[in-house]
Order: structure tokens, then C-alpha cells, then sequence
């Protein structure tokens, strides 16, 4: 990421009053807690999705059940373009905190719904109809979450932090499905499969409504982001014009506004996506049904990749605030193509403690360093007046056409070779160049000024103005 192509580009951090530190306190709680309570529900399909799902509720599917499983995992990621152009757009017109509780609301109903549903035996083909019906609802949702939890922090904290307290918000993500790892790994060790499969897997499900209740009484509290107040008080003034209400104008103004930085807002997440979802959905069901790990030893796994994983992510935010998130970027980005062959290497000895090795090295430098960077780099692409359109868009396109259905394609790559899996170790490395690619494509909006007191820009060059 270079010198900016955008004539006129403003720095989106210019004239904007600097947050106290209860400010920045205030909107880093309420949004990792949010993002903490909407991917411990979205996160939960990835872990029951080879455990669960397959048997109860495509059953009739047969030796493709677990395809079929991972096709309507993929359809939440459909869903979240949609949810991103939709709620990016109102983000840009009416602010970050609606999209905010919206999102919340929904991803909760979808959730808890999941929780009740009678499997195919009990109401037949109705059972995976309704599954994709709620995928839908949550992939809806999720859509916004993210990317707007991360476009509110980035312009709600102060410059010499933006890295460390971007690293916090997603931070929540992870922990968010590192509970739902816990609760899976503790109900599983403790009833028999049957009673398992019977009940024992909807209580995480069902708990999503109780955590939906905490994460509204939390954002109730939250105030706009002083970057959309003041966007919002020059729309008043006549100096930028108000967001378009239609969704698909809106993102197409965004591109238009920036057609490389769209591009480049779409290809940065693709390595850090493809490797997350592989690693979790595609990477549980591989270690039961190729490697023969137990259940409890996959979910065993999975927590040790997330819990370090989660750890690392706080590193790497601190290191953007140091080096600068260009860096840290290309470190990830980078050590993700190698390691994405010795990950699957290792997970072939069939040794547990090599195959937690293995999957804690792929998640704590291939995944958590680009995603702390990204917490940083993605917002600075795009204007504040039309970023929730630009930036959700963009990242969700990428989410809807490359990493929901990554583990879609993992499991149709392994099972061309006959369960080898080094056309899906391939496929990460692909999607980490592409990220390469979104690097050297971007030109992030910032000034000399934004440069100089802003750490965890380094690297960066001004935009032309």
C-alpha cells in the first residue's frame, strides 16, 4: 500500500476531536461484547457442523452428508453480502449504532431458532429448509457486525492506540467462539453421543438468547463515533451530501468513489477468511473422519488453536502500534503459504500433540496477524461519509464468494484427491497471495498528519490531495 491514486482524498481522521479515554473505554466494551456474543452464535454452526449437523439433519443424504452439511454453512456467507450492502448502506444514512442493535437482534432470533429445530427425522425435509432459513437469518446479520464493530472502534479510539484497541473488538470474536468451543467440548465429554446428539448440542444454541439480552443492554449505552457525528453535522452544513437510502446505489457510489480501493477492500481478507474457516469447520470435520480423532480431542484441539490464537491476536495488535499494520500484514499474509503446507503435514502423523502444534502455528501467525492489521487498514480505504457501504460491501462480497464456502471447497478438494489434502493446502496459499495482491492494490486515504501521530500507520504514504 502506496501513494493514493484518489485526487482529493481526505485523511478520514482529519478535524475529528481525539476520544477521551472513557470514551474509547466505553466503545471498545460495548463492541467486543457484542462481537463476543454474535460470533459465539455464529461461530456455532462451525464447530457442530461435522459433529451434528450432518446425521441429524441430512441424514438421507448419505456419503454427500457432509457436503451438504458445509453447503449450507456456506449459504450464511451468501447471506452476508447481502446483510453487508443492505446494513452498510443504513450505517452510512441513519449511523453505526442501529446497524449495531439490529444486528444483534437478528443474529440472536436466528440463533436460538437453530437451538429449537426438530431434526429431519421428526418433520422430514422441513428440518434442513429451516436450517438454511436460519443460516440465512445469521449470515444476514453477521453481515454488518464485524465490519461495523470495527469501522465504530477504529473511529472511536485514540491514534496511538488504534492498533492495541482494534486488536481488543476482535479479540471478542474469538472469544466469543472459543466458549462456544468450551461448552461443546464440556457437554460432549460428559453425555454419551446419543444423549448428545439428542439434546446435549442445542443448549450453547438456546444459551445465544440469554447473551442476545446481555449484548442489547450493553449497546443501549452506546453514542455515535465522533468521525459520523462529525460527517453528519457537514451534511447538515451542505458540505457532503446525505447517504443514498438504496443499498446497491450506495455501494455502487463507493466503488465509484474508489474502484481501487473497492478492489483491494475485497482481496485483503481472502487469506486470513480461507485459513480461519478451513482451520474450524473443514479442519474438525477432517480430524474425525480422516485422521480418526474423537470427537473430544478435535474440539480439544480447536480450543488450544483458539485460546493461543487469541493471545497471539493482542500481540499482533500491540506490534501494529510498533511497526505499523503494513507490516504485520505481510507477515501473516506471507507466513500463511508455508505454513499452510506444514499444517496439513503434520495433522497426516495422526499425533495429537503435533496436530495441536500444527494447528495453534497456522492460527496465531496466518490468521491473528492480518486480522489485527485489517482492523486497522480496511476503515482507512474508504471515506467516513460512505465506509459502512464501501468497506462492509467489499469484505462481504469477498466472505459470500471465497470464505463461505471454503469449507466447501476443502471438502470437495480433499475428496477428488481421496482425503489428501494438499490441493486445500494450496488453496490457503492462494488466498494469502490474494491478500499480497490487496496490499499492493490499496491506498489507504490518510495524510502526512494521520502518518506522523498515528503509529500503527507506518509504512503508509500520504494520499494526493
Amino acid at each position: 500500500m502506496q501513494q493514493s491514486s484518489a485526487p482529493g482524498a481526505p485523511s478520514p481522521l482529519t478535524s475529528v476531536p481525539e476520544p477521551t479515554r472513557q470514551e474509547e473505554r466505553r466503545a471498545v466494551v460495548a463492541a467486543t461484547a457484542g462481537t463476543f456474543i454474535e460470533w459465539y452464535e455464529y461461530g456455532l454452526y462451525a464447530f457442530v457442523a461435522g459433529l451434528v449437523i450432518a446425521p441429524l439433519f441430512f441424514a438421507e443424504a448419505g456419503s454427500f452428508a457432509v457436503l451438504a452439511t458445509f453447503a449450507t454453512f456456506a449459504v450464511g456467507f451468501v447471506a452476508r453480502p447481502v446483510g453487508g450492502i443492505v446494513l452498510g448502506a443504513a450505517g452510512d444514512r441513519w449511523g453505526r449504532r442501529p446497524v449495531l442493535m439490529f444486528s444483534i437482534v437478528l443474529m440472536g432470533v436466528a440463533t436460538t431458532g437453530i437451538g429449537l429445530l426438530p431434526p429431519y427425522a421428526v418433520i422430514g425435509v422441513w428440518a434442513p429448509i429451516l436450517l438454511v432459513t436460519f443460516r440465512v437469518l445469521q449470515g444476514f446479520g453477521a453481515g454488518a457486525e464485524l465490519a461495523a464493530a470495527m469501522i465504530f472502534v477504529n473511529e472511536s479510539t485514540r491514534k496511538q492506540r488504534k492498533g492495541l484497541t482494534s486488536s481488543y473488538m476482535v479479540a471478542g470474536t474469538l472469544a466469543g467462539s472459543i466458549l462456544a468451543v468450551i461448552l461443546f467440548t464440556v457437554i460432549s465429554a460428559s453425555l454419551s453421543e446419543q444423549a448428545f446428539l439428542a439434546w446435549g448440542w442445542r443448549v450453547p444454541f438456546l444459551l445465544g438468547a440469554v447473551l442476545t439480552v446481555i449484548g442489547l443492554l450493553l449497546r443501549r449505552r452506546l453514542g455515535e463515533s465522533p468521525e459520523f457525528e462529525r460527517v453528519e453535522a457537514e451534511r447538515r452544513a451542505g458540505r457532503i451530501e446525505r447517504a443514498r437510502t438504496n443499498p446497491l446505489a450506495a455501494m455502487a457510489a463507493a466503488f465509484r468513489a474508489n474502484p481501487r480501493n473497492f478492489a483491494a477492500g475485497f482481496l485483503l481478507p481472502s487469506g486470513l477468511n480461507v485459513t480461519g474457516f478451513v482451520a474450524q469447520a473443514f479442519g474438525i470435520s477432517y480430524l474425525t473422519t480422516q485422521i480418526g480423532l474423537s470427537s473430544t480431542q478435535t474440539l480439544v484441539t480447536t480450543l488450544a488453536m483458539m485460546g493461543v490464537g487469541l493471545l497471539a491476536l493482542l500481540f499482533w495488535g500491540w506490534a501494529c502500534d510498533r511497526i505499523g499494520a503494513v507490516r504485520v500484514l505481510y507477515i501473516g499474509a506471507l507466513s500463511g503459504i508455508p505454513l499452510a503446507f506444514a499444517y496439513f503435514a503434520l495433522l497426516r502423523t495422526g499425533e495429537l500433540a503435533l496436530i495441536i502444534l500444527a494447528s495453534i502455528a497456522l492460527w496465531s501467525v496466518g490468521w491473528s496477524a492480518a486480522m489485527a492489521a485489517q482492523m486497522v487498514l480496511l476503515p482507512l480505504l474508504f471515506r467516513t461519509e460512505y465506509r459502512g457501504s464501501g468497506m462492509t460491501s467489499s469484505r462481504e462480497l469477498q466472505g459470500g464468494l471465497v470464505a463461505g464456502p471454503a469449507p466447501l471447497i476443502a471438502s470437495g478438494l480433499a475428496l477428488a484427491l481421496g482425503g489428501e489434502p494438499w490441493l486445500v493446502a494450496g488453496f490457503i496459499a492462494l488466498a494469502h497471495l490474494l491478500t499480497v495482491i490487496g496490499m499492493v492494490l490499496g491506498r489507504p486515504l490518510v495524510s502526512s498528519d494521520d502518518i506522523a501521530d498515528t503509529p500503527a500507520l507506518a509504512g503508509l504514504r500520504p494520499a494526493r490531495t
